[in-house]
């Protein structure tokens, strides 16, 4: 578990908000811009407006306004440091393509993490198709959190207060699950009290021993073991352990095998009661 100490290892230091300016949207952008200032991070807010949009900046969700709430809150105490470090745009461009847009974007910046809005368990929301999604998550080869437009959410509206202490990582024979792990042990910087709690789930019919987990001083492992139906054991496993997070690493190789149903990333997405974060393999 090398990767997990690397030093070099790859950091959440540009995060990128697609947004359709939908209240969809918005629920993904609450959780964009507290990533963003607890990593100190260059934050963009992208909206792909099409030909015949008109002016949609006043659409446009207020980082000023919201940080100013989360400070009322409280919530933001000892951060205005790393707040001030955070460097926010907010960027339209002339293209009814969202996933166009998104990857010319990506093709010009270093994005570290890209945040999406999803429709949870009725499918991807208007900002993208499913396969859109999948092909700009694909395409992209980047670090992408889909949120949920209903069931649970790690960062407050509000408050802006992150709940981030459950995250139920699937572990896949043929995937390297290192890039999860990595981004799972990571994210235990975006909270006050860094103690997190990661279960690796291993959905196999076989008896071979599960993964060990890596020992650190700020992380708690579980391992827990399925049979059955995968994508039915991962969305039951998240249900079971109030899953703040559902983190995978993909080679979105699936789709292929099941075109019918989709791949297991896509149906994970499609159902998952809580945000996924989709770790390219290798990434």
């Amino acid at each position: 578990m090398a990767i997990l100490f690397d030093p070099q290892a790859p950091q959440v230091d540009f995060v990128l908000h697609p947004t359709d300016l939908s209240e969809a949207s918005e629920r993904a952008f609450h959780h964009a811009l507290a990533i963003a200032i607890r990593r100190s991070a260059q934050f963009t807010l992208l909206h792909a407006m099409g030909r015949r949009a008109t002016d949609n900046w006043a659409g446009f969700p207020s980082v000023r306004t919201k940080l100013a709430e989360w400070r009322a809150a409280g919530t933001t105490d000892g951060l205005e440091e790393r707040i001030q470090r955070t460097s926010i745009s907010k960027l339209e461009v002339a293209t009814p393509d969202p996933v166009a847009a998104s990857l010319e974007y990506i093709e010009r910046n270093k994005v570290d993490l890209i945040v999406l809005a999803t429709e949870g368990r009725s499918g991807l929301a208007r900002l993208v198709r499913p396969s859109q999604a999948e092909a700009l998550a694909r395409r992209c080869g980047v670090f992408t959190l889909f949120i949920p437009s209903g069931g649970r959410t790690f960062v407050d509206a509000d408050t802006g207060s992150v709940t981030l202490m459950r995250i139920l990582l699937p572990v896949d024979p043929g995937t390297d699950p290192r890039p999860a792990m990595l981004r799972a042990v990571q994210a235990a910087a975006l909270l006050e009290d860094p103690e997190i709690e990661i279960t690796l789930l291993h959905v196999t019919e076989d008896e071979s021993p599960p993964l060990e987990p890596p020992h650190l001083p700020y992380c708690r492992w579980h391992v827990l073991k399925r049979r059955g139906d995968v994508v039915e054991g991962i969305l039951g496993a998240a249900d079971d352990i109030d899953a703040d997070a559902i983190y995978m690493s993909t080679g979105w190789h699936e789709g292929r095998r099941s075109r019918g149903r989709g791949g297991i990333t896509e149906r994970v997405l499609h159902g998952a009661p809580c945000p996924v974060g989709v770790v390219p393999a290798g990434a």
